[in-house]
């Protein structure tokens, strides 16, 4: 798609590539991908874990930006004691008020959030949720959200006619979950992987110098511990190798859907593996207690009903037009916006 509107420079908050989590960095690969397919720019990124309030003075330039997104990904729930929800969700009110700015959540999960988060979330120009049980829970709240699934399931995948090897596991936001699924991979001669990384710097993500040298030492200290040093595309190719995932990570859900990976999750610390793997099969049937891992033998027997194969293409079609059509609305808002000026 080729749009020639002027170029339009894009603002992002929350920027959870620091992270070295491959959700995360194929959440932002896409992002980028998406805005520039739109002659969008990222001209300014904030990162994950930082609360913009405690220094407005880094925003002195920015009546140069066109649009601010919010990636919410994981991080807008228990509003009661996570500070994060407040200050992602203030942005739309501080900079529409501030610098006149259209602002877009996309790309989140709400989850346990009070009438605060709810006020704030009404100065956004646009709202799109990636479970269709936050789009309820806003709707009940009197907001209107779009629906589109989260951005890791636009990934290009390796096309895998075998898998030779048999369970993956991966770790949890839940500490005790992830212990127990790496004591499961000891005991059971499975493969484990965490969802974070210490690979080399990839050229395409264009880092600060600061940040690449950062990650050049993070990567040489885990070359010589023997860790985990896979970037993105191998861990993908990784994953689509084995005949099943066992998981607690969201992340690790949308790669194997993304993969066509069958998998076996364990809840995480929000509802949201439950809502997308209802969204998807309208079934909860892969989403299991700890114990029911732990009397996993063969594999194969978890592999995809012809339903669920059926089920999840369709899903992956339709996440895709969705995602394609976010963007387009944003582009044109904006376009709309500037037009007015």
């Amino acid at each position: 798609m080729t749009h020639h509107n002027p170029t339009a420079k894009v603002a992002i908050f929350n920027d959870t590539r620091r992270t070295s989590h491959y959700g995360c960095e194929i959440v932002m690969q896409t992002l980028e991908e998406q805005l520039s397919a739109r002659n969008m720019t990222l001209a300014f990124s904030w990162p994950m874990g930082r609360d913009w309030r405690n220094e407005l003075h880094r925003f002195d330039g920015f009546s140069m930006i066109d649009a601010i997104i919010v990636n919410g990904e994981g991080s807008i729930h228990h509003s009661d004691t996570r500070d994060r929800a407040h200050y992602l969700t203030e942005t739309a009110r501080y900079f529409g008020d501030t610098y006149g700015i259209p602002c877009f959540l996309i790309n989140a999960t709400l989850y346990e959030i009070g009438d605060d988060i709810i006020d704030n979330l009404r100065y956004f120009d646009g709202i799109w949720v990636r479970e269709s049980s936050s789009q309820e829970l806003l709707k009940t709240r009197g907001i209107s959200a779009n629906l589109a699934p989260d951005l890791t399931l636009m990934v290009d995948t390796p096309v895998t006619a075998e898998r030779p090897f048999s369970v993956l596991a991966t770790d949890s936001v839940i500490k005790p979950i992830a212990a127990h699924l790496k004591m499961l991979c000891r005991k059971k001669k499975w493969h484990y992987s965490k969802l974070t990384h210490a690979s080399r710097p990839l050229s395409q993500d264009h880092f600060p110098r600061r940040e690449v040298l950062r990650r050049n030492a993070k990567w040489l200290a885990a070359l010589l511990v023997g860790r985990n040093i896979r970037n993105r595309h191998e861990f993908l190719r990784y994953m689509s190798s084995h005949q099943l995932v066992c998981t607690g990570r969201f992340h690790a859900v949308t790669l194997a859907l993304a993969t066509r990976t069958p998998y076996l999750a364990v809840a995480s610390n929000t509802p949201k593996i439950s809502s997308l793997t209802m969204d998807v099969f309208g079934t909860l049937d892969r989403v299991v207690p700890l114990e029911r891992i732990d009397t996993v033998h063969d594999p194969l027997a978890f592999g995809w009903s012809e339903q669920e194969r059926n089920a999840l293409s369709r899903f992956l079609l339709s996440s895709r037009n969705s995602i394609a059509m976010m963007f387009d609305e944003i582009r044109a808002i904006v376009d709309a916006r500037t037009q007015r000026k």
